[in-house]
Order: C-alpha cells, then sequence, then structure tokens
C-alpha cells in the first residue's frame, strides 16, 4: 500500500506530543496527573491512520490485502519490539532486587501481544504501583493496539463487504466504539483500583474504533486534499478545541477517579480525534505540529515509548529513591531519547526503508568490512551480543520469588476476604449510634467491634497486624484507591450497616484530594460517630499537601477527627518499610496498627 510510506508530520507532531504525555507522567510529574491520556491519543491516531490506509486499499482495488497488512506492522513493530526485550531481560537481571520478578511470563505475553491480560492475570495494578516495578508493565498497550491489528482489518473487510455507503459503515465503527465505552463505565466499579476496564481489550477499544469511525468519514486521503477555506478553519477550530480539552484533561484528570470510566474518555477520545483529523489537514493546527523538532520525537515515539519504562522501572527497582532524584528524572528523560534515535536509525528506518533482506545484506557486508580492518572490534561485539543474550536467558528463565511485599499484600487480601461477625459492643455502647449526637458518645473501652477501616494498599499490608490488635475490626482495604473514592465507599458501608462506632480512614497514599473530600466523609459518617485519619509516607510529591490536608481538617473538627501520625513514626523507623518506602513490612505493619490504636484510645478519652 503505497500511502502507507506517506509521512504526514502533522501526525508526527501528534505523536511526540503524546509520547512526551506519557514519559513525564511516568516520572512523576505532580503538574500532568493525567499524562497517561496520551497512550489514548495514541490510540485514536493508531485507529484513524490503519482505517484510512485499509480504506484507501478497498477502495482502490475493492479488497484489503491482509497479508500485506500484517506483514508490514510485523516490519514496524517486532524487530524494535524483540531488541528491547533482551536489552530488558539483561538489565533486570543486573540491576538485581526483585526487577526480574516474573520476568519470563512477561516476556512470553509480550511476545504474544497479550501483555494485558496476562498483567490483569498477574493483579499488575496500572495506577497502584507497590513493590518491584514490572519492567514490562508499559507493554499492555502494544497488546491492545497490535489485538485491534489482528482483528479489526478482518472485521472491516466484512462490513466494507456488507455496507457500501461510507456512512453505514462509519456508523458501524462508532457503535462499537460506543459499546466498548459502555462496557468500561459498566464493569467498572467506583472506589475500586480500575485495572480491569483500563487494561481490557474490550473496555479500552474505543479510541481505537472511535478513531476507525472517523476514517471512514474522512480518511487521511481526502483530509490532506481539502483546499476549501471554511472547511479548514472549521477543522482548526475543533483540532484547537481537542489540544486545550487535552491539554486541561492531562493536567486535571485522576487514573482512579469514576469521571474518566463513567464517560469522560469518551470526550478525551471525541477531542483527539478533532486533532487528529485538523493535524492531517493543511490549516494552523497541522503547520504548529509540523514544527522541525516534534516531527523529529515523534518518528521515533514507538522507541521512547519502548525504552522508557524498562529505564524508569531498573532506575527504580536498583535502589531506594535514585528514580526520584533530580538526576534519576533527567536519566529517565533523556536516554530513552538517546536510545530511540540510535534504534531508529540502525534499525527501525532502514528496515522499512530496505526491507528485511536488503537490511540483513547491508549489515552483514558492513561487518565484513569491519572484520577486515579491525578483527579484534568485531571480535569483542560478537562476543558482547553472546553475553547479552546469556544474560536475558538468564533473565527470563530465573524463576520469580513470589514473596515480599506481594506475599504480604496478598495475606491482607485473604484476611479481609472472611469479614468478622462483630462480636457485641463493649461496655457501655449500643448498637449503632443515635444520628441526633453532636459528638461520638463516649464508651468505658472499645474494641474491634467498634471499628470500620477503610483504605488503600498500606492499610491492605498491615490488615493483619490491624486484626490482631483489634479482634472483629472490619477492614475494607483495596489497592489503589484514593480519598476522593472514600464518600461512596462510606455510603455504601453506611446503607450496609458497616459503618461502626470509629471509622478509620487511611488514604492518600495515591494522590492528593480537596478539602470538600474531607468534609464529605465526615458528613456521611455521620454524628455520633469519630473518624481517625491516617496521614501517609509516601516518597511522592503530593505527600506534603496530603498531610497538611489532613492536619488542617482535623483541626477544624477536632469534636469528631483524630489524626494518625503515621507519616512521623515510620519516619524514625525507615527500615520498616519495603524498598518502595511506602509501604510496611510486617513489623512496620504492627507499628502501623500501634499508631492507629493510639489515635482510636484518643477518640475515647
Amino acid at each position: 500500500m503505497s500511502t502507507e510510506y506517506r509521512r504526514v508530520r502533522g501526525l508526527d507532531g501528534l505523536r511526540a506530543l503524546a509520547v512526551a504525555a506519557v514519559v513525564v507522567y511516568h516520572v512523576h510529574a505532580p503538574w500532568l496527573r493525567g499524562g497517561f491520556l496520551g497512550v489514548d491519543l495514541f490510540f485514536v491516531i493508531s485507529g484513524y491512520l490503519i482505517t484510512s490506509l485499509l480504506a484507501a486499499d478497498h477502495w482502490r482495488s475493492g479488497r484489503i490485502r491482509l497479508g500485506a497488512f500484517w506483514k508490514r506492522r510485523a516490519l514496524r513493530l517486532l524487530p524494535l519490539l524483540w531488541l528491547v526485550l533482551a536489552v530488558t531481560a539483561c538489565a533486570a537481571t543486573l540491576t538485581g532486587g526483585d526487577a526480574w520478578d516474573g520476568l519470563r511470563g512477561a516476556v512470553a505475553a509480550a511476545l504474544t501481544y497479550r501483555s494485558n491480560w496476562w498483567q490483569l492475570a498477574q493483579h499488575d495494578m496500572y495506577f497502584a504501583q507497590f513493590g518491584a516495578v514490572p519492567v514490562l508493565q508499559h507493554l499492555w498497550s502494544l497488546s491492545v493496539e497490535e489485538q485491534f491489528y489482528l482483528g479489526w482489518p478482518l472485521l472491516l473487510w466484512v462490513v466494507m463487504g456488507l455496507l457500501r455507503r461510507q456512512r453505514a459503515q462509519a456508523a458501524c465503527a462508532a457503535m462499537l466504539a460506543l459499546a466498548s465505552f459502555t462496557a468500561m463505565a459498566l464493569l467498572y466499579e467506583p472506589g475500586s483500583e480500575p485495572s480491569r476496564v483500563y487494561y481490557g481489550t474490550d473496555t479500552h477499544g474505543g479510541g481505537l474504533l472511535l478513531g476507525a469511525a472517523v476514517a471512514l468519514v474522512l480518511p487521511l486521503t481526502r483530509a490532506g486534499t481539502l483546499r476549501r477555506p471554511e472547511y479548514v478553519r472549521a477543522i482548526d477550530a475543533l483540532g484547537a478545541a481537542g489540544l486545550a480539552g487535552l491539554a486541561l484533561t492531562a493536567v486535571l484528570a485522576d487514573g482512579n477517579g469514576a469521571f474518566l470510566y463513567r464517560g469522560g474518555l469518551v470526550g478525551v477520545c471525541l477531542a483527539a480525534a478533532a486533532l487528529t483529523v485538523a493535524a492531517c489537514t493543511p490549516g494552523t493546527v497541522a503547520r504548529a505540529l509540523g514544527w522541525a523538532p516534534l516531527v523529529w520525537l515523534g518518528r521515533r515515539s514507538y522507541g521512547v515509548y519502548l525504552w522508557h519504562w524498562p529505564v524508569l522501572a531498573c532506575l527504580t527497582n536498583a535502589a531506594d529513591g535514585v528514580a526520584d532524584s533530580a538526576s534519576g528524572r533527567l536519566v529517565s528523560l533523556v536516554v530513552p531519547v538517546g536510545l530511540a534515535a540510535v534504534s531508529y536509525r540502525a534499525l527501525e528506518e532502514p528496515l522499512l526503508r530496505l526491507g528485511v533482506r536488503a537490511w540483513a545484506e547491508r549489515v552483514s557486508g558492513r561487518v565484513r568490512a569491519a572484520g577486515a580492518r579491525r578483527p579484534r572490534l568485531v571480535l569483542g561485539a560478537a562476543m558482547t551480543g553472546l553475553a547479552v543474550l546469556g544474560t536475558a536467558y538468564v533473565g527470563v528463565s530465573r524463576a520469580p520469588s513470589g514473596g515480599g511485599l506481594e506475599a504480604q499484600i496478598a495475606a491482607g487480601r485473604r484476611a479481609i476476604a472472611v469479614r468478622p461477625t462483630p462480636p457485641a459492643p463493649s461496655s457501655g455502647s449500643s448498637p449503632a449510634a443515635p444520628a441526633s449526637s453532636a459528638a461520638p458518645q463516649r464508651v468505658a473501652s472499645l474494641s474491634g467491634g467498634d471499628v470500620t477501616a477503610v483504605g488503600d494498599s498500606v492499610m491492605l499490608a498491615s490488615a493483619a497486624a490491624l486484626e490482631s490488635r483489634f479482634p472483629g475490626i472490619y477492614v475494607d482495604a483495596v489497592v489503589g484507591r484514593q480519598m476522593s473514592s472514600a464518600p461512596e465507599q462510606l455510603a455504601r458501608l453506611a446503607a450496609a450497616g458497616r459503618l461502626r462506632r470509629v471509622v478509620v480512614v487511611g488514604l492518600g497514599t495515591n494522590g492528593d484530594f480537596t478539602p470538600r473530600t474531607l468534609e464529605r466523609i465526615l458528613r456521611i459518617a455521620g454524628s455520633g460517630r469519630a473518624v481517625v485519619f491516617v496521614n501517609v509516607h509516601v516518597p511522592r510529591s503530593w505527600e506534603s499537601r496530603v498531610n497538611t490536608a489532613l492536619t488542617r481538617g482535623v483541626g477544624r473538627h477536632q469534636d469528631v477527627a483524630v489524626l494518625a501520625d503515621w507519616s512521623t513514626a515510620i519516619s524514625r523507623y525507615p527500615e520498616g518499610l519495603w524498598s518502595d518506602r511506602i509501604h510496611p513490612r510486617p513489623s512496620g505493619a504492627r507499628l502501623y496498627a500501634d499508631v492507629v490504636a493510639a489515635a482510636v484510645r484518643d477518640t475515647d478519652s
């Protein structure tokens, strides 16, 4: 398909913005909370471009040459992926620690383009990382795209055979996109970790299908030849509005909030679609996106995306605090671009331009010439290559540890899976506090039957210690939960009769919140109950904001709220934390339970 060789500078510039957003988000930039939406921009671009090419082939020849399409996709995607997998396996092995944990399964999943489903089966959570950082976690999106590349051409061939009108074909693609967005909304459970709907091809394929629907209305070739000024101005305006909307969402979006999964992502993808069309149309937006530095980065965006996460993960797993330091962040931003530039020049571009055979002949010819001039250099390079492959084999063959924090989190899940039957309330208490009371009723002593605890993975890691400290406590902890989801979760527990005399809220590890959220928590908990807020110890930019907000909020409501100062306690005992410097080891979990117990006692004084 000759049209596939045509480069659109505006799309290259758009790819640069998308990959930049993702990389900046992954280095924990506090001002770009929604940078992960760059992946959805990639999805829309891919759906639009691929469908434009496939549809042009069908309109021109009456058929879709599936073999040629898949061959070129494989040539574009596979060689660099194989190189990244080999180098990553070596790096993960050499950096030690837990970086290689589960690497064999991750590599096998990547080679078969099922990383997203494999990560779901491993309970790998994108927005709530604990323990070692999976060095191939980012390949979930590549798997979603590849599954689309395999299935959509066949489906499009059927659709174009049954429906002759382009509008009908586009409507069919739009209905499929709507079905995917609807599945995301229906399967998402507020307050829960959203990995199922985020990783799932069925639930996160809406952007790809929406891009396909737009391509069937205004394909790439037609958009690129638009000349009527009123059309170009209208598309420019929509594109500029789409860019502004995406920028605003990238600053404000919350990956754990309900907004995105209950319809917000539809708006994101519509904005991305408008911007994609504008990037292909000869207007102001396309000229801006065609800026040479953006085009340069965009043409290497696939390599930047593949390289950036292994670099960041290996830095994170190598030593505490390295990735979050200023120098570590600089390395995480610069090194992937350098690696992508090298791999683009040596592998990606010549492979696509020359083909496999001509590229192999060219490489072998250069090796022979170099060997004649510098035989020792060639021998050293060959030995280095063998060492790299050998280390990669060790890395992917080494059995995962299966212990550590992951095992402690799993034990916490088991501990709270069987909900305890609350014991009789302690002396002087009644089963439910009267709603008319202005302050919590005091009792002679508090037991686990008087306490409900709602939290995130830190509380989950401490669940066994909390149960030991408060037999009969009701713990509701989920990895990745944010403070923003607490009001709804507390309302559900209240409706089920699960909110007891003291409510412990251990949230904030995964992001900050607004003062209004804290007020809602206190209002939903209701009068007659005391609320214990556990502050956070997390080496992220939001730590101080979360702890300041909790301190101020508790200060305003001293009659009903108490602060459990986990941050200060664990700062004095850093050996009680796992290597991520967030989650408590068993000894740290006991300290967590002691801190909570002290605060609960304060509610009874």
